[in-house]
């Protein structure tokens, strides 16, 4: 939805307030300066506050260029709080600005309602629309109509003077009721420019409607032409179904290769050890005999029972690498089919590579297996759940990511960092997390006397990865936030691994330079 005009809504007397507010003499300076609008500096000094800001607002309703320059400098004035505001759900806006009594004190009420009126949100619009108003019918005296009172004159006894001050004061009076019908002919002129702008939005409104319509009349068809394709797609459904049933069959006779591959590597074992046996005869045969002729005549007929031996055994260690070859191109033959199919046949492939890991653990026995490094996995909840509802307005499947991060390396602990709201029950969610792996780290939402609020684990997640980094190969830390970066390098000072999950719009540079490796979150890792 489009943002609502700022110039349709709100009133000339209500932007002069607001800025009074929000911007001191040398700031208003500073921009009728930049837009040209008064170029003479003894001018700007001889004018009041009121008056600068009554040129600056007519010309913020007449001039789109001074309306961007204006918008620009007060969005940099108040660019924390807008990034503050972007990172809260409507619901909090709501629940921590909802009076602009507790802003006005705390010094903050320019820039945070500059900050809601900003956001594309209508809603969040609409609530900075709400605390504007609501301050201004409290207030209805204008601060800065203290700046317009006239000064008054010391007496002087001497008749000259007091002629001269007589005739200042009514040249005074003079410049004032000129400003002011000039002030009043600008308002009426700034008042039909905002209802002619508001009727222009109305038009575009209805002519935005309109399209609408077309567009969901289009929409139909295309629900139409869907719903063909759909038909199509379980078709051909129906044939990777046949199609499973069929690598289905392929994997039995796979299993039954092994099983047959197995018993071949046995009969080998069982060779060697008659070679072993036949090299004990041999020394045996040695010591019983004395006389040379025998002596001789044992070690030809030993040596060519010898030879009988090393050729079976060449012969079927030549059997055995032609199957294991055969196997590993079966194998890639399965592989590439099972990379062509469609996503439901990812869980064939897993239990195909399954089976495949202690077939390749029997052949090669004798060849000790390198010990899988050690991951242990801390998951930022909150970073995670905001850049994903930023971004996507969806949620990450924190199973697939598990999964995914930790591959087939030994996974030591998954630790999942939870802040608490009391007006949202996560009972569920926690429990889901608790039930596939993860153990839970929850603290409660810290609410400050101003109404702002506070809760991170950044220094509990810190404390955490420092106590358990001595029994740990790799440190995998989801979360995309920039103060992890000493974390990260006193980690690789302990000769350790770092790596970083996290979505690469809301990710630090910095995190991801000094991390090992950084994997950024898709689509295939939200639902």
């Amino acid at each position: 939805m489009e943002k609502p005009d700022l110039k349709s809504q709100i009133r000339r007397e209500q932007l002069i307030w607001f800025l009074a507010i929000l911007l001191n003499e040398r700031e208003i300076c500073e921009l009728l300066m930049d837009t040209d609008l008064i170029t003479d500096p003894d001018r700007l000094y001889s004018c009041s506050k009121q008056q600068l800001l009554g040129s600056l607002t007519n010309a913020f309703f007449r001039q789109s260029c001074i309306d961007e320059i204006l918008t620009q400098h007060l969005s940099q004035k108040a660019e924390s709080a807008i990034e503050r505001v972007g990172y809260m759900v409507v619901e909090e806006i709501h629940k921590f600005f909802r009076s602009p009594d507790v802003l006005i004190e705390s010094g903050e009420f320019g820039e945070v309602v500059w900050a809601l009126l900003s956001d594309p949100r209508e809603d969040v619009y609409a609530h900075g629309y709400y605390l504007l108003t609501t301050a201004y019918g409290a207030d209805n005296t204008s601060p800065v109509a203290e700046a317009t009172q006239p000064q008054v004159l010391p007496a002087e006894t001497h008749n000259d003077q007091l002629v001269e001050a007589e005739v200042e004061k009514i040249r005074a009076k003079y410049e004032h009721d000129l400003e002011a019908s000039r002030i009043e002919i600008d308002e009426r002129e700034v008042d039909i420019e905002r209802l002619q702008r508001a009727i222009t939005h109305l038009k575009g409104q209805f002519t935005v409607l309109e399209k609408k319509n077309e567009q969901l009349a289009q929409q139909r068809q295309l629900l139409v032409d869907e719903n063909e394709e759909l038909k199509a797609k379980e078709n051909a459904y129906q044939e990777n179904e046949k199609r499973i049933n069929t690598l289905q069959q392929e994997n039995l006779h796979l299993q039954e290769k092994a099983a047959q591959y197995a018993q071949t590597n046995e009969t080998l074992l069982q060779l060697e050890a008659k070679h072993q046996q036949l090299l004990a005869e041999k020394e045996s045969l040695t010591a019983q005999f004395q006389e040379a002729e025998q002596i001789k005549g044992a070690k030809e007929t030993f040596t060519a029972e010898l030879k009988l031996v090393e050729e079976a055994v060449y012969k079927e260690h030549q059997a055995l690498d032609q199957l294991k070859t055969d196997l590993l191109s079966h194998f890639n033959v399965v592989e590439k089919s099972y990379e062509a199919s469609r996503a439901a046949l990812n869980q064939i492939r897993q239990t195909v590579n399954t089976l495949d890991e202690p077939q390749f653990t029997q052949v090669e026995a004798n060849v000790d297996a390198p010990a899988q490094p050690r991951v242990g996995v801390f998951v930022d909840v909150q970073n995670m759940f905001y850049a994903a509802k930023d971004r996507f307005e969806r949620r990450v499947d924190y199973i697939k990511l598990l999964d995914l991060i930790v591959g087939p390396r030994q996974l030591m602990s998954a630790y999942a960092y939870i802040v608490q709201i009391p007006e949202i029950n996560q009972s569920n969610f926690l429990s889901f997390l608790e039930h596939n792996g993860y153990t839970i780290r929850s603290k409660d939402l810290r609410l400050r006397g101003d109404g702002s609020a506070k809760g991170d684990w950044d220094v509990g997640i810190a404390v955490d990865v420092v106590s358990m980094l001595g029994t740990l190969d790799v440190v995998i830390l989801a979360s995309g936030d920039g103060d992890f970066c000493p974390l990260a390098e006193l980690i690789k000072q302990q000769h350790k691994r770092i790596e970083v999950v996290a979505f690469e719009h809301n990710t630090s540079m910095d995190l991801q330079a000094v991390a090992d490796q950084f994997f950024p979150i898709g689509e295939e890792l939200l639902m």
